[in-house]
């Protein structure tokens, strides 16, 4: 699972940053790990959220 979670973020930010996104400067997290935390829960926590929260601080 750690492969496909690395796979999706790389993704992730590569497209991000293909179309120009510009990250807001406050930001704790960039906009990549917020939807690739999003894409984790709903691929392999049943859409649960807090689940895969709690996952992507240990792993």
């Amino acid at each position: 699972m750690l492969n496909e979670i690395i796979a999706i973020y790389a993704i992730t930010d590569d497209l991000l940053k293909a179309i120009g996104h510009d990250e807001d400067c406050r930001r704790h997290m960039s906009d990549a790990e917020i939807i690739t935390t999003a894409l984790v829960a709903a691929l392999f926590f049943n859409g649960n959220h807090s689940k895969a929260c709690n996952y992507m601080l240990i792993a």
